[in-house]
C-alpha cells in the first residue's frame, strides 16, 4: 500500500495544511520511498460554497502529482482537495487533534489502528 503525508521538508515534519505542504512523503506500507515537491502556488480560497473551477481543478493537479497512491494521512485537509483525492478513489484518514510531529509517527499510528 502506498501512502503519503503532507511534510515540511526532508526532516519529514508533518506540515499541518495539505494542499499547502511543500512536500509529500511516500511510504511503501511502512519503508519510506521517496519525497515529492507539491505543487504550490498561491491560489485563493474562495467562498466554500461556490469555489471557482481553477481552484478546483488546482488541487486535482496536485493529487494527480502524487502518482499511483492508496491512501493519504493528514492533519487538516480542505474539503476541495479532500474530494480531489476521492475523486481518484484514494482513501483520505484524519488526525486532527494529534501530537506527531513526525510523518513516521503518523504513519505508525495509522498501521497500529489498523491492527486493531
Amino acid at each position: 500500500m502506498k501512502i503519503a503525508i503532507p511534510v515540511k521538508d526532508e526532516s519529514l515534519e508533518i506540515y499541518p495544511r495539505t494542499g499547502k505542504a511543500p512536500y509529500f512523503v511516500i511510504f511503501n506500507d511502512s519503508t519510506f520511498s521517496h519525497l515529492i515537491k507539491n505543487l504550490i502556488e498561491e491560489h485563493e480560497h474562495e467562498s466554500e460554497e461556490d469555489p471557482s473551477i481553477d481552484h478546483v481543478e488546482f488541487h486535482r493537479k496536485q493529487v494527480q502529482a502524487l502518482g499511483d497512491i492508496d491512501a493519504v494521512l493528514v492533519v487538516l485537509i480542505g474539503k476541495h482537495i479532500k474530494k480531489a483525492f476521492e475523486e481518484k478513489n484514494i482513501q483520505v484518514f484524519e488526525f486532527p487533534q494529534n501530537n506527531f510531529k513526525n510523518a513516521k509517527e503518523l504513519l505508525q499510528a495509522y498501521l497500529d489502528s489498523k491492527n486493531n
